[in-house]
């Protein structure tokens, strides 16, 4: 029953989609008062991470792991809140009793979301340098002001001045955009399948290899957070490889795509003989112009 609400909330059945919020609503609330330790920051925790799935939905492949997917979305949205200054928390147990408050709270926010092409749409007429700066903030773990400038090198105070811009931006190609118009949106999804297919098969396939590589620019600019750069595919073949004689891999993908730039966060799985050898974290930024990856931001977490 549960499995084939979320396969029909896939393709777009907004009443399956509120079955599954009704659902799964007491366990995560439970576990997000749990973490947060008062009610206003785990209701809004689990807000946007409703919103966020919902969002990322059609990239879940396997539906029996629709509930450790949300639970890590929980998670890392309890750990944000945790972190932010305290909430004034009135200990309305009522709303805990009457869920239709929160369902209500996410509804008006999934209200803007709905229309999924319409978003894509709005969002590729945006420079590049706006878009990064949105995907970060909005459809990935690293949405915070610090993390998005070492992601994309840049002051936490351009980041701040260019999501306001970004947001400005949006909305009035929100206005502009066409309803019917879902090629953006169906353009993001087929990233988000490629990069899915080549990232979680690039240890085990050479195929897969092969045509990740064919996918970047010979002349492939690479910027580290560390403020280092390099050129050339090249280098990214070679760490391939080294990976590949050490014994890593990837899993836990998660990608977003919108115009010409995809974000790509990958779960490093290290040997048991070298546990040590890479980070628990890997994000990349990709830059497309066309179909080639001209550039290409690489941040590992520390260790």
């Amino acid at each position: 029953m549960i499995q084939q609400c979320i396969k029909a909330a896939q393709a777009g059945d907004a009443v399956a989609w509120n079955l599954l919020y009704r659902y799964h609503y007491p366990w995560m609330y439970a576990t997000a008062l749990r973490i947060c330790g008062n009610s206003p920051a785990a209701r809004d925790a689990v807000q946007d991470t409703f919103v966020t799935a919902y969002l990322k939905l059609q990239q879940l492949k396997d539906t029996a792991a629709f509930p450790g997917w949300l639970k890590t979305i929980l998670i890392r949205f309890c750990q944000r809140y945790k972190q932010q200054q305290p909430y004034n928390d009135f200990n309305d147990l009522s709303l805990l009793e009457n869920s239709r408050f929160c369902e209500n709270e996410v509804s008006k926010r999934m209200d803007w979301y709905e229309r999924q092409s319409k978003i894509y749409e709005s969002l590729s007429c945006l420079s590049d340098t706006l878009q990064s700066v949105l995907l970060l903030r909005y459809f990935s773990g690293w949405s915070s002001y610090e993390a998005i400038a070492i992601l994309l090198c840049i002051p936490v105070g351009t980041v701040r001045s260019r999501l306001n811009q970004a947001k400005q931006k949006l909305a009035e190609q929100w206005a502009k955009s066409n309803d019917d118009n879902d090629v953006a949106f169906r353009r993001a999804g087929e990233w988000n399948s490629l990069y899915n297919d080549y990232f979680g098969n690039i240890y085990t396939s050479l195929q897969r290899r092969e045509k990740l590589i064919a996918h970047l620019d010979k002349n492939l600019h690479l910027v580290f957070t560390s403020g280092k750069t390099a050129m050339g595919r090249s280098l990214v073949q070679q760490m391939i490889e080294d990976d590949i004689m050490y014994g890593n891999s990837f899993a836990g993908l998660e990608v977003a795509s919108s115009g010409n730039i995809s974000l790509i966060e990958c779960q490093n799985i290290n040997p048991d003989e070298y546990p040590e050898r890479c980070p628990e974290r890997t994000v990349f930024v990709l830059y497309r112009s066309g179909n080639t990856v001209t550039q290409m931001n690489l941040h590992h977490t520390a260790r």
